[in-house]
């Protein structure tokens, strides 16, 4: 069987509040912090009060409030390749996922 989908996303970057999530998934293995520059912009939280996160990305996916970060890591944010997807669905972190791929990968094949 196959299934032809389409699926519109949209991202606003800092809109809502970090507060209140909880991890819902990971970015991609391998995901640099210049690749989530490239995609989201400049981290909006580059440490947390309790210094259990660097670099914090937040916002909403079609709604739905999320974040990125690097919880507990013992590296620099510039050398992780570990990140976290916060969020109050687990369904944030595969639509977070799928617009990252979209969105870095667009960027190769636009020239």
């Amino acid at each position: 069987m196959r299934v032809n989908m389409e699926l519109d996303l949209e991202v606003q970057m800092g809109a809502g509040s970090p507060d209140g999530t909880g991890c819902q998934g990971y970015m991609t293995k391998g995901t640099t912090y210049d690749d989530l520059v490239e995609v989201f912009g400049d981290p909006q939280i580059t440490s947390s009060l309790d210094g259990k996160i660097q670099a914090e990305w937040f916002g909403r996916i079609n709604g739905l409030q999320f974040t990125i970060y690097d919880y507990k890591s013992r590296v620099a944010p510039e050398r992780s390749t570990d990140w976290h997807i916060g969020g109050k669905i687990k369904m944030v972190g595969e639509l977070l996922n799928i617009y990252f791929l979209k969105s870095f990968f667009l960027q190769f094949i636009s020239i």
